[in-house]
């Protein structure tokens, strides 16, 4: 069967397992990644020569997307690493621990009976097997009717507030069930939190989702700026690079929409219609510690006086050795107009840092060993009350043309094993559209 080719904007985990997919069904695909470096969001940073996330990311047990893809590009399961964590919030000025269904019902600053309607709450999410009726409720106005005014204000609001830069009024009921639905399954039988990793970071699927793809004939191309995606009565026509025009029957985009208005011939931006969903920056402050200094894998923020969204100590899961020390994140989602992501480095390391000090008085400035500022505008979508929730048929806006990105998770959080579901999507659509030996196969 003769199929047609296939050109990728984005080296990241959409990307790069969209294309190994292809080229297993035999699709002539090329990804182009801008930088030198593949990964996107989910690769590395370098702290005095030391590889680390460049964010913090997580694998769960049950996360059999990226297990299964990892073992097939020969990442078994001792490239996996899981340990038992803890979580702990930072609420009222002191640490607290809410590791166990004990240490909820002993919650510090909430009354008993707002303690038994958090441990109902957490329940109900858990038990609720469908969210249609949540999608067009407000997540304010249904925790106010289930857990109260108090549990609001206490818990609830601060949590909101941290985590969405203040703005929270537009948020569906879905988010926290879905988010209490996926931390759920971080519990063992013993109801222990069980958190992973992959050895080394995502960096490594991704470099290795690269050379099967170069093995299999597809090509990886980095440092390689797609300009434009032109088109023609309505279809894409390929991509521009800077020497001129490649040729593909399809083109993938995997971008959020706000990177498309400058990437997209005007005619196949325009089909696309409004954006539903506004958008969250992030800023983030990775460190390299001398030792821990947090007894918890992430610390919840209620105390608004301190205006970070968490701070997350991965080494509890990832091998200290191997990173050279303790790696804290203390990152800060923002709104895409937040100073935060204009300032200087040193001015946020500095101020992120010291709200970190508040937190553990004990950390001192020598045993900071190495510091990186991350920072992206645009980094996960929000899905705002009342907007028109991603459809499959998304995935294929115009003829030629193709977007996938994160946008279209829905109504799981954004992780690798969602994005790989929406990997899956998009491949068995374009085998569909362009042929290939084995594809209803390969796309299963």
């Amino acid at each position: 069967m003769s199929t047609g080719s296939v050109g990728i904007i984005g080296g990241g985990l959409i990307g790069l397992a969209t294309a190994y997919r292809l080229a297993q069904a035999g699709v002539d695909v090329s990804v182009y990644e801008r930088d030198a470096q593949l990964g996107g969001l989910a690769g590395t940073a370098h702290l005095d020569g030391i590889p680390v996330d460049r964010y913090y990311h997580v694998v769960l047990p049950t996360d059999d997307r990226v297990r299964g893809l990892a073992a097939e590009v020969g990442l078994g399961d001792e490239a996996f690493r899981f340990r038992t964590t803890r979580v702990g919030f930072y609420q009222q000025g002191r640490l607290t621990s809410m590791s166990s269904a004990r240490e909820l019902l002993t919650f510090p600053g909430l009354s008993a009976v707002d303690r038994v309607r958090l441990a109902a709450f957490a329940a109900r999410c858990q038990l609720k097997p469908a969210y249609a009726d949540l999608d067009d409720l407000s997540l304010e106005e249904w925790l106010r009717r289930v857990c109260g005014a108090d549990l609001w204000d206490r818990l609830w609001r601060p949590l909101l507030d941290s985590k969405f830069d203040g703005r929270y009024d537009d948020l569906p009921a879905t988010y926290l069930w879905a988010r209490t639905r996926r931390m759920s399954a971080t519990r063992d039988r013993a109801a222990r939190e069980v958190m992973g990793t992959i050895e080394g970071g995502y960096q490594v699927l991704i470099d290795a989702l690269a050379r099967e793809i170069r093995a299999l004939g597809g090509q990886v191309h980095t440092s390689t700026p797609v300009l434009q995606v032109p088109a023609a009565g309505g279809r894409a026509l390929g991509v521009v690079l800077a020497d001129g025009l490649r040729r593909h029957d399809w083109v993938v985009t995997t971008q959020l929409r706000p990177a498309l208005q400058a990437l997209l011939a005007p005619e196949l931006e325009a089909v696309l219609g409004p954006d539903p969903n506004r958008y969250l920056g992030v800023v983030c402050v990775v460190a390299r510690l001398r030792r821990s200094i947090s007894p918890y894998y992430a610390l919840n923020i209620t105390d608004r006086r301190i205006p970070l969204t968490t701070v997350v100590e991965t080494t509890h899961v990832i091998d200290p050795q191997r990173a050279g020390g303790t790696l804290l994140y203390v990152p800060k989602y923002v709104a895409p107009d937040n100073p935060d992501l204009e300032r200087s480095a040193a001015d946020v390391r500095r101020e992120y840092l010291g709200h970190v000090r508040t937190m553990f008085p004990q950390l001192r400035d020598a045993d900071v060993l190495a510091t990186h500022v991350a920072r992206a505008s645009v980094a996960e979508p929000i899905h705002v009350l009342g907007a028109r929730r991603p459809q499959p048929a998304d995935l294929f806006p115009a003829a030629g043309l193709a977007t996938a990105s994160s946008a279209h998770i829905y109504p799981e959080l954004v992780n690798g094993q969602a994005v790989l579901g929406v990997a899956e999507q998009l491949t068995a659509g374009l085998l569909e559209r362009v042929g290939g030996h084995g594809a209803r196969e390969r796309a299963a």
